[in-house]
């Protein structure tokens, strides 16, 4: 087979190791900079340079893919020979593999052992918020006696956690073929397919009799202006918060959407609410992947707006690492962190490392500019820590500022917020134990659990 690759920046190289360079005929880029240039021998060229002749098949590797595969069409190119980075597979074609409990397992044989199924696919198989809660979600499920499979586009550092937690999973689901994937889908009684970005699945899946929960947490960020959805009956919405619920339906106005919180388990988290000593500073914690969105500058410079006293009476514990594009800006934000006081910076974490820093932290800030609902916020009410949130976070809905939380504009407001905590940390109990009282009326694994089995009767009775 003769490929063409269209795209080469983060998610070419993401799945570049995976693909055989010498079926690889042509690289292609909009950058005029590449071409000319080439990766691993190969040579970069031009869209407009592309001859369909030359190739068997084209593989968008970009976010892009609609407005990358409509130029792609207007210069000629068939649109079956176009084919999204979802559909790796049939370029591809890897055996599927099941790991369970230190086992390696074929699909066919894993279907025979179990008879009432879920399979959850997550669009990543890292730390980040979305795949972490759906992780949650199959340990919910597992007790309620449902064998669950946990499915990820491809590898990543949660394989440990699922491992730890006994879920079985599959890694590399991005490189199954199309009717491959279908066939094995059908077989289950619930999918539940993690996060906007896997569109593409559920337009591939649409045709199936099973019930297909498309659990959405997204910012704005990952939208079109309109976004034109083909789902099938069989495919029902739910967000993660009324946050990500009304950015889904400003874009996608001829669907419906339901709400399912994602819940945190806390036995394996070792949380129990239990109140902890503020030491001579506050320690505000800043958790979460160095990114614009993420908005860690508006942090760091409200406490530099602070009075050098009260700069003194804070330390600042930074957990994450920048993402590749977002380079640019961790290198802004290093200046100001070399103006602060008293700052650790540390990189990203496992969840039972995370929960060792909890210990650490006196108070949460997720100051972002768009958060539907982050994980972090939830775990630190779990442990009864105070929450200091951007109006732009999701669980704001549950907070009142002052009484089990607080709640910010600007940085101006967040600075005198910070004052007014190092002034009364004698209070942080008393308030954080108003927002260990958000986790369970909102995030526990009984709720979740409740909303489940209701679930479960509704789509699969």
């Amino acid at each position: 087979m003769r490929i063409a690759i269209f795209g080469t920046g983060k998610i070419f190289f993401r799945y570049w190791k995976y693909i055989d360079k010498e079926q690889v005929v042509y690289l292609i880029d909009n950058d005029g900079k590449k071409a000319g240039t080439a990766i691993d021998g190969i040579e970069i060229i031009l869209p407009s340079q592309l001859k369909a002749a030359d190739v068997d098949v084209i593989l968008v590797l970009s976010k892009f893919y609609d407005e990358m595969k409509q130029q792609l069409v207007e210069l000629g190119i068939p649109e079956d020979m176009i084919l999204n980075y979802l559909q790796m597979g049939n370029v591809i074609d890897m055996p599927v593999w099941i790991y369970s409990n230190g086992r390696k397992l074929m699909f066919s044989n894993w279907l025979e052992d179990n008879k009432k199924r879920a399979v959850l696919i997550s669009h990543e198989l890292s730390y980040s918020g979305a795949p972490i809660a759906l992780m949650n979600m199959a340990k919910v499920m597992k007790k309620m006696g449902i064998s669950v499979l946990y499915v990820g586009m491809y590898d990543g550092p949660l394989q440990k956690e699922l491992e730890i937690n006994h879920i079985d999973y599959v890694p590399g689901w991005i490189f199954v073929k199309d009717d491959i994937q279908k066939e094995y889908i059908g077989q289950f009684d619930l999918a539940v397919i993690c996060t906007f970005r896997m569109k593409r699945l559920i337009e591939n899946y649409k045709s199936l009799k099973t019930p297909i929960i498309w659990w959405i947490h997204e910012a704005e960020c990952v939208y079109q202006e309109t976004e034109i959805l083909n789902c099938g009956k069989n495919v029902s919405v739910f967000c993660g918060g009324e946050h990500a619920r009304r950015t889904f339906l400003a874009h996608c106005k001829e669907k419906d959407a339901q709400m399912l919180q994602y819940c945190l388990p806390e036995e394996n988290l070792l949380a129990d609410g239990s109140e902890m000593a503020v030491g001579e500073r506050v320690t505000f914690g800043l958790i979460g992947a160095i990114s614009v969105r993420k908005a860690q500058d508006i942090l760091l410079k409200a406490i530099l707006k602070l009075p050098l006293e009260y700069q003194e009476k804070i330390e600042l514990l930074i957990i994450g690492t920048a993402l590749e594009t977002e380079k640019e800006y961790w290198e802004r934000l290093k200046p100001l962190i070399k103006q602060m006081k008293h700052v650790r910076v540390e990189g990203e974490v496992s969840q039972e490392e995370l929960a060792a820093k909890y210990k650490e932290i006196d108070v949460l800030v997720c100051p972002s500019r768009d958060d539907p609902m982050p994980v972090v916020v939830a775990q630190a009410m779990m442990y009864g820590k105070v929450c200091i949130l951007s109006e732009n976070v999701g669980q704001v809905e549950f907070v009142k500022s002052g009484e089990n939380g607080f709640v910010f504009g600007d940085e101006r407001e967040l600075s005198e917020q910070i004052k007014w905590i190092v002034k009364h940390k004698d209070r942080l109990n008393e308030i954080g134990r108003r927002a260990r009282a958000i986790y369970e009326q909102n995030f526990s694994e009984e709720i979740m659990e409740e909303r489940l089995e209701r679930l479960w009767w509704e789509k699969c009775k």
